[in-house]
């Protein structure tokens, strides 16, 4: 019987198998890329590759910006790292080895997709690719723009209003806060602009909240609007919003009489005039 079997064996992959079976199966595993979500420019990044490789040796490590190579890092090699030329790009040789890559004085243009492609020698010869995006972002040139309809409100009364940020590209993003806690805008709505050639966006955000009680702290509130871009670069306004109290009910008061005329009347006087006319 065990004759009759073996006639139906596929012998390469038979011993594909057992060659599988007898080196296991590969020991890269847990890529993962880390880079900054967004810097300024001129300042450095560092683009961090983290790996296992499970005992197996490291063949090597390529960057990639969109489809081009920019940097690689190979152990059997010496140099053990090598740049390729691309516009914009400055490696930080000495501090970028085999598990990152430092861009000193990024600019603008560095903006966008970057891959890290891991590859482990003899004998699995695995290959993983993991990538991230990496935005390069100016400062905000000016503090948002807050409207409210008035400066004074009361409690029960809805407070509507709304932020404009200033011009950015990409757009900013725009917080409420009253007294230090964040307020979900009421909207938030973004609109195209050129402006010195370049396009730009300018975010603004509603505000439609019903004051309580607690909102108030000594007659006064705290209304903050913060624009950011990508938390890294942020402005933000404060005003200060008066409580409106409702006016006290005076002991002496005047009423307006039918005919048009005014009375003026005061209590100790109605009472006094009560008693003296009180049949005895």
């Amino acid at each position: 019987m065990f004759t009759n079997i073996m006639k139906f064996i596929y012998w390469p992959t038979f011993c594909t198998v057992v060659l599988v079976l007898l080196t296991g199966v590969g020991g890269l595993r847990d890529v993962e890329i880390r880079a900054p979500l967004a810097v300024a420019p001129g300042k450095t990044a560092t683009l961090i590759c983290k790996y296992d490789l499970e005992g197996d040796p490291l063949y090597t490590v390529k960057w990639y910006k969109g489809r081009e190579e920019f940097f690689r890092y190979i152990p059997k090699e010496l140099p053990h790292t090598r740049v390729f030329p691309m516009p914009g790009i400055n490696v930080d040789i000495n501090a970028s080895g085999a598990d990152r890559v430092v861009l000193r004085d990024v600019q603008k243009e560095l903006s966008g997709k970057y891959r890290c492609e891991v590859s482990a020698d003899a004998p699995n010869f695995h290959t993983k690719v993991v990538s991230t995006h990496m935005h390069v972002v100016n400062q905000l040139d000016d503090e948002p723009t807050i409207f409210v309809e008035k400066n004074r409100y009361a409690v029960g009364e809805t407070i509507r209003g709304n932020c404009t940020g200033p011009p950015s590209n990409p757009a900013a993003n725009i917080t409420w806060m009253i007294n230090n806690q964040t307020i979900k805008s009421s909207y938030q709505k973004r609109e195209s602009l050129i402006i010195g050639g370049q396009g730009k966006f300018v975010t603004s955000a509603g505000l439609e909240y019903e004051l309580g009680t607690t909102n108030f702290d000594k007659g006064k509130l705290s209304l903050v609007c913060t624009a950011d871009v990508y938390h890294v670069h942020w402005k933000q306004t404060r005003i200060v919003i008066e409580e409106e109290k409702p006016r006290l009910a005076s002991v002496t008061g005047t009423r307006d009489t039918n005919n048009g005329c005014t009375l003026s009347y005061s209590l100790p006087l109605f009472i006094l005039s009560v008693y003296l006319l009180a049949p005895r």
